[in-house]
């Protein structure tokens, strides 16, 4: 195991800086002064002293030498946990020097953002999945789950997202889980989960705000259960097929316009008001994200999805629901999709 350790540190010394070296040469040359922005060069000073750290240290031979590499990874992991929030501040003080519709036709913004993004899911799952071989789990390599149950993931994300929402709104439509609930499939939880909570979100936020437009955010209630009352329900349903694990997410949440589809996966386009200055310092990754605002929920999912060769689609009908249908590729025969 410990050859098998080293073996690996040897590839991440190897490839990791190469990759960070990418990120902070575009982080350097973005135009319309988001270079110059304080977000953006925080981000940049964390890639830079990352980068720095590990071509500082000598090749793993040993298992000392590559213990240490293992502890410079884990602090890497925690220097960048504040890498989204952090950059879509930057991107919201561009919105107010520019305007929304301004920035959202910047031709460059929403490639640079697709490739920055992908390329951190890909350095974290390195990063993650190394130190996670040291403290192996049963069903778990790393932090790829051998039989991960959607299923159970669902129902994990729809307690998660209902807690959200009834925090943000005092309510929460009910969620019924229905089909291939028992089957398993080789993934990583996290990353399932990140993209399930996001999805509920978007159509508990869309059910509440068609169905019950005069409560607030933060509003009183006698109790959520009142306050959820005649509230559609939102249905998920599980399929196993062949090639690809199928998930569906439909809510009646009054739907999307046709005009609007397009917009849904742009990082600079939302609908919910601009989440409070302390949102955007949230530590450690989605579990403690705002219900919405960012405009990053959907594009960043899609990633995660197409990280592992599956993907999300969103079709919507205005004026009654959308459906949300997330495809995962059965692992195994999937290359890691590297930008440029």
């Amino acid at each position: 195991m410990q050859k098998a350790l080293t073996q690996n540190a040897q590839m991440l010394h190897k490839e990791l800086p190469v990759r960070l070296a990418r990120r902070i040469n575009e982080l350097q040359k973005m135009p319309y002064g988001l270079s110059e922005m304080a977000p953006v060069q925080k981000v940049r000073g964390w890639y830079v002293r990352s980068f720095n750290d590990l071509i500082s240290m000598r090749e793993p031979q040993t298992m000392e030498e590559e213990q240490a590499f293992t502890a410079c990874l884990e602090k890497i992991l925690k220097r960048h946990s504040s890498v989204v929030p952090t950059m879509a501040q930057g991107i919201m003080m561009l919105k107010e020097q520019m305007g929304d519709d301004a920035v959202r036709k910047c031709p460059f913004l929403q490639d640079f953002l697709d490739r920055f993004y992908l390329s951190r899911i890909g350095v974290r799952m390195l990063l993650s999945q190394h130190v996670a071989l040291h403290e192996p789990a049963e069903g778990f390599i790393g932090i790829l789950g051998e039989s991960v149950c959607p299923g159970d993931e669902a129902e994990a994300a729809v307690a998660h997202a209902t807690h959200v929402c009834e925090a943000r709104y005092g309510c929460c439509p009910t969620v019924e889980i229905r089909g291939d609930v028992k089957e398993r499939i080789p993934y990583v939880p996290g990353h399932l989960h990140h993209m399930l909570h996001e999805l509920l979100k978007n159509a508990m936020r869309a059910v509440v705000e068609t169905h019950a437009p005069h409560l607030r955010p933060n509003g009183y209630h006698h109790s959520a259960e009142d306050a959820s009352d005649g509230l559609p329900p939102i249905d998920i349903t599980i399929a196993a097929g062949q090639s690809d694990f199928h998930i569906r997410i439909a809510d009646q949440g009054g739907g999307i316009p046709r005009s609007q589809i397009a917009n849904i996966w742009n990082y600079m386009y939302t609908t919910a008001e601009r989440p409070k200055e302390q949102d955007l310092e949230i530590k450690g990754g989605i579990r403690n994200a705002p219900m919405a605002g960012f405009g990053y929920g959907l594009p960043l999912s899609k990633l995660y999805a197409r990280y592992f060769g599956g993907d999300i689609d969103i079709v919507s009908m205005d004026g009654y629901g959308t459906h949300a249908y997330l495809y995962l590729s059965r692992i195994g025969n999937t290359k890691e999709p590297l930008p440029n």
